[in-house]
């Protein structure tokens, strides 16, 4: 029959229950369906294993893959490369100093040098008669807040600087801020041996650099940091801005030239430690009559010229000029007389320091909260006694030289006090 019972229902699509289904009469008992799942070789829906590429060539150590490996089943750990084979990455600049600015348009720079020739030499006119006329006009002194107006110079597009900012190519730049910057690390380095630079905690001195950027425009400040590191010098946030960029350069205290005790034998005459030769008592007056007109001259017509020597007019001033609490000890030369000079001066700089409170001497100070009080002699003050009798009168009051200076005694006498906050 048709329909007879040897035959299931639905046999032919695994419903029924004939001898042709699985779950038929007289059929094998099906298998627990909830039983443990087949290995994982044997499982039907597992995903196939990739299989091995025979050409495939070996990626170098570190070298970064393009496209990620498709994953197959589950994700195996990634080995770690090793130190030596990660790339270095490009460390951030110290203190994150700013790259090269927005380059001008060629139109505008050629524009102000070609008529920077007509209208700087018409400002410098304009500000010489401004001088003429202020000083003959009842002048009561105020004025801008800013001194830009007065500095052509900043206006000015040298013909060195003119290739670099139409090109604004980063190599024309170096090229031209590199030798600018020599000079003024030069300078600082030169103010520093002559007693210049800031003291520091530890009684070091620092020195330091202030560059605008119309002379680096297409360098940036970290380029030009680049540069003051060749030449050991490093950039410094202080005085670094959107327009600026410092650099400084820290030297350590000197190590201590051998220099006279206090107590010592005094120095002999003619040596730096003792008296120098007086200018001669006959030329004296007219020193001191002719000086109040040929120091104001020399010093306007020398006043633009850049001298390394932070103590320059103190030098020029002992050699050209003589003061009147000076005058009656150079005139006779006496012993006496230069005793009672060196204390008088000595008391008076005393006194103007000591007026300083201690918290003026916080970034100098050290962990312990102690911290230096300086003073300076200049050569004028003990010529004819010597620095050493100078030394000694001051020892008395409790000052010793400086050790953040090298001795000078030919030019000055440096002393410091230490003292508590």
């Amino acid at each position: 029959m048709a329909n007879g019972q040897g035959q299931g229902h639905g046999g032919a699509d695994g419903y029924g229950y004939g001898p042709g289904a699985a779950g038929g009469q007289g059929a094998v008992p099906p298998q627990n369906p909830y039983g443990p799942p087949a290995p994982y070789g044997h499982n039907p829906y597992a995903q196939p294993v990739p299989p091995q590429q025979p050409y495939a060539q070996q990626s170098p150590a570190g070298a970064q893959q393009p496209y990620p490996a498709p994953q197959f089943g589950a994700q195996q750990p990634q080995p770690q490369p090793q130190p030596h084979q990660q790339h270095a990455q490009p460390q951030p600049q110290p203190g994150g100093f700013p790259g090269p600015l927005p380059r001008r348009s060629r139109v505008a720079v050629l524009l102000q040098f070609l008529l920077q020739w007509i209208y700087a030499p018409l400002w410098i006119a304009a500000l010489v008669l401004l001088f003429v006329v202020l000083i003959f006009a009842d002048y009561n002194g105020s004025g801008p807040s800013s001194d830009g107006w007065l500095k052509v110079n900043r206006t000015f597009i040298p013909p060195r600087r003119l290739k670099a900012e139409l090109t604004g190519r980063p190599e024309d730049w170096e090229r031209y801020v590199t030798p600018i910057l020599e000079r003024r690390i030069a300078a600082a380095e030169a103010s520093h041996a002559a007693g210049g630079g800031e003291v520091q905690a530890d009684l070091g001195r620092q020195v330091a650099v202030r560059l605008a950027a119309r002379l680096y425009r297409g360098l940036g400040a970290a380029g030009v940091v680049r540069i003051a590191e060749r030449h050991g010098w490093h950039g410094s946030p202080v005085g670094t801005d959107a327009g600026h960029v410092g650099l400084v350069r820290r030297f350590p205290a000197p190590a201590g030239p051998p220099a006279p005790a206090p107590h010592d034998p005094p120095a002999a005459p003619g040596t730096p430690w003792g008296p120098q030769p007086t200018r001669s008592a006959l030329l004296l007056p007219f020193v001191f009559l002719f000086q109040i007109l040929y120091v104001p001259v020399y010093g306007l017509a020398t006043f633009w010229v850049n001298r390394p020597e932070p103590d320059y007019w103190e030098r020029w001033g002992a050699r050209w000029t003589v003061g009147p609490r000076a005058f009656r000890a150079e005139f006779t030369d006496s012993p006496a007389a230069w005793d009672r000079h060196i204390r008088r001066i000595l008391q008076r700089d005393t006194k103007r320091e000591l007026a300083r409170t201690p918290d003026s001497y916080a970034k100098l100070a050290a962990p312990d909260g102690t911290y230096y009080r300086r003073i300076q002699l200049h050569r004028a003050t003990y010529r004819g006694a010597g620095a050493h009798h100078a030394l000694r009168i001051a020892a008395e009051h409790g000052w010793t030289l400086d050790p953040a200076y090298t001795p000078d005694p030919a030019n000055s006498l440096r002393l410091c006090r230490r003292e508590q906050r």
